[in-house]
């Protein structure tokens, strides 16, 4: 009866072992499969033929955004599969893309790709080059030019100093209908202003909105009347002004240059 006993013990752990290999053997014949079924899958994937990407949508309302550009851009991206395309490669590409604010790009499925492009709020043009946008930041706007904007002139990394003065001067002058050409700081932080008008107006480095708002208090009485004689008003006096009147040569070529106008 033991021997029996035995005997069937050794035959249990034989058909256990039997099994364990069986299993083994399944586990790594699914691993096997699972492993190629990935492998073909990345090739199929990787292949531009498969789900290749027939549409670009672009979303957003562009007035200065060079078209030619961004659709030079895009086009390259049809070449790709539609799970192949990198998202976030082809989002800094656009990036760079002259007038290009902020840009996101997202799949839609089966075959589109979806860009939603804000552009650049330009704010006035930096003497050196590109643009200052709103919030006051130095961007490059490409071979575009227009000479209807604004002009900010100062060191390197004072884009931001010179937008915020230059909102808070425009304000004060459009109470008296009057507009900013061009805005200039130098290395001392000296302020100078160029008006649409022509005059120049220079207020210093001290006490910047007190001056201007003296000038504004002289301008309709002393200043107006007598505006195509004058050159530039000077603010920098503590409790005055000082004029500087055009020579006769300037008068007569400005009389000059009107009179062709005509």
């Amino acid at each position: 009866m033991a021997r029996r006993t035995k005997k069937n013990q050794m035959q249990e752990e034989l058909r256990a072992r039997r099994k364990k290999r069986v299993q083994l053997f399944s586990v790594m014949l699914a691993m096997v499969a699972t492993g190629a079924l990935l492998v073909f899958a990345y090739i199929t994937i990787a292949d531009k033929n498969y789900l290749p990407i027939r549409f670009v949508k672009v979303e957003g309302k562009f007035k200065y955004l060079q078209a030619e550009k961004l659709k030079q851009l895009l086009g390259q991206e049809l070449n790709k599969g539609f799970f192949n395309v990198d998202i976030d490669g082809m989002q800094m590409s656009v990036k760079q893309v002259p007038w290009v604010d902020h840009v996101s790009v997202r799949r839609k499925w089966p075959d589109t790709l979806v860009l939603k492009i804000v552009e650049q709020k330009p704010l006035a043009k930096w003497s050196k080059g590109g643009y200052v946008n709103h919030r006051g930041e130095w961007f490059y706007a490409g071979d575009f030019e227009n000479g209807q904007w604004p002009v900010l002139d100062g060191p390197k990394g004072s884009e931001y100093l010179l937008s915020k003065e230059y909102l808070l001067v425009s304000n004060q002058l459009a109470k008296l209908d009057l507009a900013v050409r061009r805005l200039t700081v130098n290395h001392r932080r000296s302020w100078n202003l160029r008006l649409e008008n022509g005059l120049d107006l220079r207020l210093g480095r001290k006490q910047v909105q007190t001056r201007l708002q003296r000038f504004l208090n002289i301008y309709p009485q002393v200043v107006a009347g007598q505006l195509e004689k004058i050159e530039r008003v000077d603010m920098r006096y503590t409790n005055g002004f000082a004029v500087q009147w055009k020579t006769e040569s300037e008068l007569l070529k400005n009389n000059k240059g009107a009179a062709s106008n005509a």
